[in-house]
């Protein structure tokens, strides 16, 4: 596979399902914890992982906000991020209600099964050895938002027709037709009561915007990004596509 310069990341439930990029390749693969990814990077990879990176005291970030405005019927697709009183380890109903009593509401459930991997995400950004800097956190649907031409993608992602509307934006982008096989080939060797068709789907356009240039990724929100109070940053990037960034960010956002 060699030295991977790119990666994008969606987890799954097997833990988490990558899309690499080595300067000639694609690759797709699993792995148990996001420390198995590490031998693998080369020293300057970049790596967009679909987990949020940060998290405020009271769960209201300005890059959901932006990302829920700009994807209209497929803002839901942004769930509330927990705040940060949340990854202790407790169960539901306590974490719901300390949170309705600190912020003001509680946290839902699928925000709950997604903590152990917020929590995971943190510990491994929290080590001297990991480049913070070099993990983006990114959100599948903004990045089809961008590669759709700043319009949300009409089919659910999980339906065929969402699948394959995902399918064709990948290859009609830089990593071309050669995903199709790519994609196809992996969701046949791989049962999908280890990772679903669309969190591999989700993996490789983390995996494009990973492999772009620094001028060709747009983030939100637009203006300064908000810092958590361990010091991460609190953004989302996407594809810059033609003008689209610029068109967005001069809109009021």
């Amino acid at each position: 596979m060699g030295a991977l310069t790119a990666v994008g990341v969606d987890g799954c439930r097997a833990g988490w399902v990558c899309a690499g990029w080595n300067g000639g390749n694609w690759s797709l693969f699993l792995i148990p914890t996001l420390e198995d990814l590490l031998p693998f990077l080369a020293p300057t990879a970049l790596v967009c992982i679909d987990i949020p990176i940060g998290l405020s005291e009271d769960g209201r970030r300005a890059c959901d906000r932006e990302a829920r405005r700009h994807l209209g019927p497929r803002a839901s697709s942004v769930f509330p991020v927990p705040p940060r009183l949340a990854l202790r380890e407790a169960p539901y109903p306590d974490i719901n209600e300390e949170s309705k009593r600190f912020c003001g509401r509680g946290i839902s459930k699928q925000a709950f099964y997604l903590l152990p991997k917020i929590r995971e995400a943190e510990s491994l950004l929290s080590r001297a050895d990991v480049g913070v800097s070099q993990w983006l956190e990114t959100h599948p649907e903004l990045c089809f938002w961008a590669l759709n031409s700043g319009v949300a993608m009409q089919h659910n992602k999980k339906t065929e027709m969402g699948l394959a509307d995902r399918l064709h934006a990948l290859s009609s982008s830089s990593m071309g037709e050669d995903v199709v096989a790519l994609y196809e080939r992996f969701a046949a060797e791989i049962p999908r009561s280890r990772c679903q068709r669309d969190d591999i789907l989700d993996a490789l356009v983390c995996g494009l915007v990973a492999s772009l240039d620094d001028a060709d990724r747009g983030f939100v929100p637009c203006g300064p990004p908000e810092c958590d109070a361990q010091g991460l940053t609190m953004r989302i990037c996407y594809p810059q596509i033609n003008s689209l960034a610029e068109v967005q960010c001069s809109d009021g956002s």
